[in-house]
């Protein structure tokens, strides 16, 4: 069984940094995955067990809100950031 926390962020038009924790059983390997060119990983995107991944998100230069998101241990974070 995996879980992340938290399972959403909203940034600024700027962007900037979080982390997503997982819970995990010892021994289960999970994986991390951007599904968005503006969001990318900045750890390892594999991991056993509990542990934690980094990400970036790019400055919004589209003139519009956006949202996108990872999978995470199967999980869906979602992303969403403001155009201003």
């Amino acid at each position: 069984t995996f879980a992340i926390s938290p399972t959403t962020k909203t940034f600024t038009k700027t962007g900037g940094t979080g982390t997503v924790s997982v819970t995990a059983s010892a021994g289960c390997t999970w994986t991390a995955v951007s599904n968005n060119t503006w969001i990318t990983i900045t750890t390892s995107p594999n991991g056993t067990g509990n542990g934690t991944v980094g990400y970036s998100v790019m400055i919004n230069n589209s003139g519009a809100k956006r949202t996108g998101t990872m999978t995470i241990a199967g999980k869906t974070f979602t992303v969403q950031q403001n155009k201003n």
